[in-house]
């Protein structure tokens, strides 16, 4: 039987969790990967490089998360979630309180690569979502779509800009590393797992609370071999990297026809608050219709907004309105990405699953920025990669319609 997850005379702690992971996720994605886009221009410039790699900051962070996610995941089994976490938020400001200190690209690339990259994975979203699949079994979808609202994405970039304009490149990589350093109070409150505090995932029975969850864990290579967690990791793959292409370019983009930094980073703004609506949308969406239908939803209705981007030309409004439609699918990714590998592979398998996609997401997020950028070297402009995102987005919407897995 369906229970609310608290012993009698206890209030539900799950909620709490949800309050702390949200604030908490937020900065950690606002910091990494939403300011990256207002500071493409003013690396290019300051480091004296290219824009394909003044954009590959993010690669390196997403390669470093790749390659360590699989590790965190099978850490998370044998390491209290919250140490993992208080330690990656310290790697993650040190390698921004770093960036202060250099001048050359190979040193901002290898600072990311080797602290902010791996920082991330240590307290980003594979902990932070094992963490809530740990706390719900029922409305696993609301609450991932509650800690996955960006409001962290609409705030960050604009306050990214004012100091950059304001005081220059290494304050704003300062400001970054003092954001960061401000959430380590907030994990020490978090708590892993309900059986720690002698509660239960909400929905499921008293009989069945302890530490590894309702569902069996599953070996590295059990799910690998796995069919629909190949299939996820396909689609999440595609559409993380064309979310990426937009967090890292569309700035860049605006500012290539005319529009000024200031206005231009509002499009970050917009993207991020889109997703205030996005992501408990979707995952409202995806607790009624499920999440391969909410995936392929996801793909589609982004078609006409990335094809709108190729005749806005340098009109404000319209970049807005087709920045904030993306985003709305976008900042969606994440919510039904853990909410799928909760129902697929069990709570249990959530953070080494999720870490595996990650691992396997590789080529897809490490190439994405900098093909892009490379490409618009090459074409002069961003045409191609729209194009080529589209495609993407209609492969998308037709595997998941129509793969019916069986969950594990």
């Amino acid at each position: 039987m369906a229970t609310t997850g608290a012993r009698s005379g206890q209030s539900f702690q799950g909620w709490r969790m949800v309050a702390l992971i949200f604030v908490i996720l937020n900065c950690s994605l606002g910091v990494n990967f939403a300011v990256y886009g207002a500071l493409v221009d003013a690396i290019q410039t300051s480091f004296a490089t290219s824009r394909a790699l003044a954009a590959a900051g993010l690669s390196m962070l997403t390669l470093a998360l790749g390659l360590l996610s699989p590790l965190v995941g099978g850490l998370m089994r044998r390491v209290s979630i919250r140490t993992l976490m208080l330690t990656g938020m310290m790697l993650n400001a040190l390698g921004f309180f770093l960036l202060t200190q250099v001048s050359h690209i190979g040193l901002l690339l290898t600072i990311y690569m080797l602290l902010i990259g791996p920082g991330f994975a240590l307290s980003g979203p594979v902990p932070c979502t094992a963490i809530i699949a740990n706390w719900f079994d029922s409305d696993r979808g609301k609450a991932l779509g509650i800690i996955n609202m960006p409001l962290g994405n609409s705030l960050m970039p604009l306050l990214a800009a004012a100091i950059l304009a304001s005081f220059g490149l290494r304050a704003t990589f300062l400001g970054q590393g003092i954001v960061l350093i401000a959430m380590l109070p907030l994990i020490w409150l978090v708590v892993d797992h309900p059986g720690r505090i002698g509660q239960h995932a909400l929905g499921a029975s008293p009989d069945q609370e302890n530490e590894t969850g309702q569902s069996t864990p599953m070996a590295a290579g059990q799910i690998l071999r796995s069919p629909p967690f190949l299939v996820l990791t396909l689609g999440v793959s595609l559409l993380s990297a064309a979310g990426l292409v937009m967090v890292t370019h569309i700035v860049a983009l605006a500012m290539d026809r005319g529009v000024a930094l200031a206005p231009a980073s509002l499009l970050l703004s917009a993207f991020g608050l889109a997703g205030v609506v996005g992501a408990p949308l979707f995952g409202w969406i995806a607790d009624r219709i499920g999440g391969g239908r909410a995936f392929a939803l996801l793909g589609l209705i982004q078609i006409p907004a990335w094809l709108g981007l190729l005749v806005a030309g340098s009109d404000l409004a319209s970049l807005l309105g087709l920045t904030f439609a993306i985003g709305l699918c976008c900042n969606a990714i994440l919510p039904l990405f853990g909410s799928l590998m909760g129902s697929w592979l069990g709570s249990s398998n959530v953070g080494l699953g999720m870490g595996l996609c990650y691992l396997l997401q590789i080529p897809f997020m490490f190439g994405a920025g900098p093909l892009a950028g490379a490409m618009f070297d090459r074409f002069g402009g961003y045409g191609p990669t729209i194009l080529l995102h589209v495609g993407t987005f209609a492969l998308i919407g037709l595997l998941f319609l129509l793969y019916r897995p069986r969950p594990i």
